[in-house]
């Protein structure tokens, strides 16, 4: 059974589905256990749904933000947290909700080391409540690129590498036990990995996103994305 997908007309008109979306799976998580830990991506897709999603009337107190994933680069201005951070407004005075960013320190595996220990302690057991993930052209989301990795067991934080660039990744079955994923694609550059997700060929081998996303995920995209559907 092809994966469902919420086409919207304009990316403008997708970020405001997506907050909405999202807004809704927190307050359940709110409800049932008096938090949420959220897991977003960074990249240009998810920041207009991130900056309608800070306007919304959330009890950001009780909301946790954690990265997907981030490049382990000596500059601070090539990785994603800063984009993320600004989106949300995570940085503006008096805002009340948790920000957790991966602080990269030395390499990739140090990187990932420090940041799984930071995530035990903000939860020793389970998963996040959410995760919002982008789609890259190749078909991987958050920084899993290769598909067999979902064999490999259940690891918090992954090293990973992308065309010679070390990253640190949330692990793509910690990724796959997360309740409520949400997978955002918009622009014509991503048309053909979307397809690999919602009509894969017969026997071809599932993509990363399509791994993490299962039967049960959500895919919202703009008609750029999903040509003829919107």
């Amino acid at each position: 059974m092809p994966l469902p997908c919420a086409v919207h007309e304009t990316p403008a008109d997708l970020a405001s589905a997506a907050a909405d979306l999202i807004a809704t799976h927190i307050y359940s998580a709110i409800d049932a256990s008096g938090e949420c830990l959220i897991a977003v991506a960074g990249g240009t897709t998810p920041v207009l749904t991130y900056r309608e999603l800070s306007r919304l009337d959330i009890d950001w107190a009780k909301v946790v933000f954690i990265q997907t994933d981030e490049r382990v680069t000596p500059q601070p201005t090539d990785r994603s947290a800063g984009s993320i951070e600004t989106a949300l407004g995570l940085s503006e005075p008096g805002h009340r909700a948790t920000w957790c960013p991966i602080r990269v320190s030395g390499d990739s595996q140090e990187t990932a080391a420090a940041y799984d220990d930071q995530l035990s302690r903000l939860r020793a057991e389970g998963v996040p409540d959410i995760a919002v993930l982008g789609l890259g052209t190749d078909g991987h989301t958050a920084s899993i690129f290769d598909h067999t990795l979902y064999e490999a067991p259940l690891q918090r934080v992954v090293a990973t590498t992308y065309q010679g660039e070390p990253r640190v990744s949330l692990g793509l079955n910690y990724l796959r036990a997360v309740p409520t994923r949400i997978l955002l694609a918009t622009g014509s550059g991503k048309s053909a990995a979307l397809a690999n997700i919602l009509t894969p060929a017969i026997g071809a081998t599932p993509v990363p996103a399509a791994v993490v996303l299962g039967e049960d995920g959500y895919v919202l995209a703009d008609a750029a994305a999903h040509p003829g559907q919107a």
